[in-house]
């Protein structure tokens, strides 16, 4: 008990002790200081201030850098999502190109090949030409030869006498450069009671129209004589009835139909327009060269294979259609008077389509005949048609 009271005693002495020994010091601290120490602590303390308003400015500029940067992340962020957001349709955008890019290279490949082929035809009409022309130029030797032979045999009796050589005159008036060119009118005349024999010029007859009688040229008639015209005016009638008795809800049907309708009506002006472009220029028309009237005539045969393939695509839709509207008028949607309206319509309808794609392949395959036909016959089969009738005996 005495220890206790003894320590908080000592406590307050040393407390004391040590509270005389700072004063002192602090007084000799005061005593050694020199006489402009108060100016130099106001210099101090103004530089404290000083440093402590830069520091004040540093944290300011740190906090708008700081802010700054969030702010830029957020932009570089954004600008991130954005790429993300446009890289599938860049990707997408390049794919279409390579496609397209793909597409044009095939094409180009596809019409060298077609170009190929049309030279290679070419090359092989020209040969034909000239394997013609040596034909015709082989029968009018032959018919040369057998003229001079037949005139020798029948000198004997005075009426005739023929040289040797092509370039001699005869005794009947008429020089051999005649019979060369292939225009002789008259052969040699035997004995007083033999008639003179008259034959025609053997040059290309273009302008010359044919004695066979023939049917009408088909491109020198229109929709209306080939009967598609009015067929399609009974099928619009048609459409309108069967749009009238079908529900609403069954109306697709129609509405296809008269789109199959408004291409036989396209596929017919077209065609309609192909003769009416032939028929203005004539195949028979002799103030054209043939290598011109060649090329028209070819171009025209290859628009109407291009109408010809339109015009099966177009048989094919037919067949689509007629396979829809036959699922769609099966069930059990109509019924009494107007189900049997609906098939009798529909039945009238499937025929007059087949009517008019009957029609229209028909029309154009007489077309492409003709045009063949026109083709194939140039001035070299012209005079061999005239040989063969006139000489069956030269073969």
């Amino acid at each position: 008990m005495a220890a206790q009271q003894q320590y908080p005693e000592q406590k307050l002495h040393y407390e004391k002790l040590l509270s005389s020994y700072l004063g002192l010091n602090f007084t000799i601290f005061l005593g050694l200081l020199p006489k402009n120490s108060i100016s130099i602590l106001s210099t101090l303390h103004n530089n404290n201030k000083a440093l402590s308003f830069k520091l004040m400015q540093a944290e300011e500029q740190l906090k708008h850098m700081h802010s700054r940067r969030k702010e830029d992340s957020k932009a570089n962020a954004r600008v991130v999502e954005i790429f993300a957001s446009h890289r599938h349709a860049w990707q997408q955008e390049e794919k279409r190109l390579f496609q397209q890019i793909d597409q044009s290279n095939e094409e180009i490949a596809y019409l060298k090949r077609r170009i190929e082929d049309f030279e290679r035809v070419e090359a092989e009409m020209k040969a034909s030409i000239e394997d013609l022309k040596r034909d015709v130029s082989l029968r009018d030797e032959m018919l040369n030869f057998m003229s001079r032979s037949s005139c020798e045999v029948e000198s004997g009796n005075g009426e005739c006498f023929v040289g040797g050589g092509y370039g001699e005159s005869y005794d009947n008036g008429f020089g051999s450069d005649l019979l060369n060119s292939g225009a002789s009118k008259f052969w040699c005349e035997k004995g007083g009671d033999c008639k003179d024999m008259h034959y025609e010029s053997l040059e290309p007859v273009y302008h010359l129209k044919h004695f066979v009688a023939r049917r009408e040229s088909p491109w020198k008639i229109d929709g209306d004589s080939t009967g598609v015209s009015s067929k399609l005016k009974v099928l619009e009638q048609e459409l309108v009835n069967l749009e009238r008795v079908v529900k609403p809800d069954l109306s697709k049907v129609p509405s296809a139909m008269r789109k199959q309708a408004k291409r036989y009506q396209a596929l017919t002006g077209k065609i309609d327009d192909l003769c009416a472009r032939m028929q203005a220029s004539d195949p028979s028309e002799s103030n054209l060269s043939s290598e011109f009237r060649t090329q028209r005539q070819s171009e025209f045969l290859l628009e109407a294979f291009r109408l010809q393939q339109r015009a099966s695509e177009t048989s094919q839709k037919l067949m689509a259609l007629q396979t829809e509207a036959g699922k769609h008028y099966q069930g059990d949607e109509l019924e009494g008077q107007a189900k049997l309206a609906t098939k009798r319509s529909l039945d009238s309808i499937r025929n007059n389509f087949k009517e008019i794609q009957r029609n229209l392949e028909i029309w154009l395959a007489r077309i492409i005949g003709d045009l063949e036909g026109v083709l194939a016959r140039d001035g070299s089969a012209r005079v061999r048609e005239y040989y063969d009738s006139r000489y069956p005996y030269v073969q």
